[in-house]
């Protein structure tokens, strides 16, 4: 493989990543919300927020179905476009993949079918622990798909066999290799994120229609307060995620930060147009000795540049790597930006609604519930920009510093294959993506116009509670 071949595979496992983590992450941040709702009904006995978990519970099943779908393709890839990538890691890479099949994605699936189907079957409590369960579900799949791919990122436990293969030497040093920790807290914690704020957006699409809405009032309550600790929680896994960085992947974090040349007071780049042919920046702001101060909790720490750590890859893992190999900088750093700039918005907005909630004006301020409504999906988009980042900055590597990317994919795939294959790969996910935001708006639609089963005409009580409320 070759040209064009080459320059694909190279961004294939970031597409990859972005798609097969499209649906997911609601699937775990909207499943632990559910298990809050259904749980303050229980013991509550209140009738509003079973209407909320069942009506959320509707989207959820939208998602979960559709994601079920789009994680498909992913595991036959690996066979069709990454065979030698199969063929040499294999057997370490394929065995959290079997895990996650044939445990954690049992477990979900037979949960979610309980949860779903189980309201006039089952007392309200066993259906609450069916809820759990399935939340408990999600999670556990995400921790082996994780495991594999944090392998790649920091390969552990494994020694090189006689036919030059790597084979498993320790289980659990492959499960706890060293970036593990940081990559599943970041995606989790991402993943409440999201949930928290889909939830937040749609009770204020709601709300904007009808603000004495009893159901959604309380959605938005739960949601925000939510959203406001996992958002500010985000800002400090991030920095630990980016400090795992610094200390395994050098090449990951220059492209990152966009540092062509080690300095000591590095700055922390905050916009730059990064160019690989010149190995410059061209009009550029950044703090200075803020990075260095990042990675080292020292402002005058020496940080490694472009060029320097591809040296020192080159020494540590005896390659011959050169500057052409690695993707374009800018890809890197603007995803890697953006992704950071977004994090700080969520915690910034979130706050803003949870100091407008606690003085009963939220539900006045139409400006603030549309800034939550068209806010819904950012946290997705800032997940996606993550995986770019993760995938993309491991760049040449498939595995790093064991692997390269040009000796993992299929020998016997075209260009004009991979060209076709990648773009049938984006439109289905495509498709499948506009099919749920369709299935969600008509849910939506439905409880608006009182023909869903779930929420009918509000109630008299309901309707009596006067804007002055405070949501609680």
């Amino acid at each position: 493989m070759n040209g064009l071949a080459l320059f694909l595979a190279r961004f294939q496992f970031g597409i990859t990543a972005f798609f097969h983590f499209f649906f997911p992450p609601l699937t775990i941040g909207l499943g632990t919300l559910l298990v809050i709702m259904e749980g303050i009904y229980v013991f509550s006995k209140k009738e509003e927020y079973l209407r909320m978990t069942r009506f959320f519970m509707r989207l959820f099943a939208i998602n979960f179905v559709v994601g079920v779908a789009a994680g498909i393709v992913l595991e036959f890839e690996f066979g069709t476009n990454w065979s030698q990538y199969s063929a040499y890691v294999g057997k370490i890479f394929g065995s959290p993949l079997a895990i996650e099949g044939l445990f954690a994605f049992f477990m979900e699936s037979v949960f979610v079918g309980v949860m779903l189907l189980g309201w006039k079957r089952l007392s309200t409590g066993a259906h609450w622990v069916s809820t759990i369960l399935n939340a408990l579900g999600s999670p556990l799949s995400a921790v082996w798909i994780l495991v594999a791919n944090s392998w790649m990122q920091t390969p552990a436990g494994y020694s090189i066999g006689k036919d030059g293969i790597p084979i498993m030497t320790h289980f659990w040093r492959v499960v706890f290799n060293p970036y593990f920790l940081y990559e599943f807290l970041h995606v989790v914690i991402g993943s409440w994120e999201y949930g928290a704020f889909f939830m937040a957006g749609v009770a204020a699409w709601f709300l904007i229609k009808n603000n004495k809405d009893i159901v959604m009032r309380k959605a938005l309550t739960i949601a925000v307060i939510a959203a406001v600790m996992v958002a500010v929680g985000q800002i400090v896994l991030g920095d630990l995620s980016a400090r795992g960085v610094v200390r395994y992947q050098p090449t990951k974090l220059a492209m990152m930060e966009a540092l062509w040349h080690s300095q000591k007071y590095a700055p922390e780049t905050l916009v730059a147009f990064p160019n690989n042919k010149t190995q410059s920046n061209g009009p550029s702001v950044g703090i200075p000795g803020a990075l260095s101060m990042l990675s080292y909790m020292n402002p005058s720490a020496r940080v490694m540049g472009f060029d320097s750590s591809i040296k020192y890859v080159n020494q540590k893992y005896d390659l011959k790597l050169t500057p052409s190999m690695f993707p374009p900088v800018w890809i890197v750093f603007w995803s890697f930006h953006i992704m950071m700039y977004l994090g700080f918005y969520f915690a910034v907005l979130m706050i803003i609604a949870l100091i407008f909630l606690f003085n009963g004006k939220l539900l006045e301020s139409r400006k603030l519930l549309n800034v939550l409504w068209y806010s819904a999906f950012l946290p997705l988009l800032a997940l996606e920009l993550g995986w770019f980042t993760t995938e993309i900055g491991r760049q040449p590597f498939a595995v790093y510093g064991l692997l390269t990317t040009a000796n993992s994919v299929s020998p016997n795939v075209s260009d004009l294959e991979v060209v076709l294959s990648t773009l049938m790969f984006i439109l289905i996910y495509i498709a499948l993506a506009w099919l749920a935001i369709f299935l969600f708006m008509k849910e939506m639609r439905e409880r608006v116009s009182g023909k869903d089963e779930i929420s009918g005409v509000i109630t008299a009580r309901n309707e009596a509670v006067t804007g002055k409320e405070v949501q609680s």
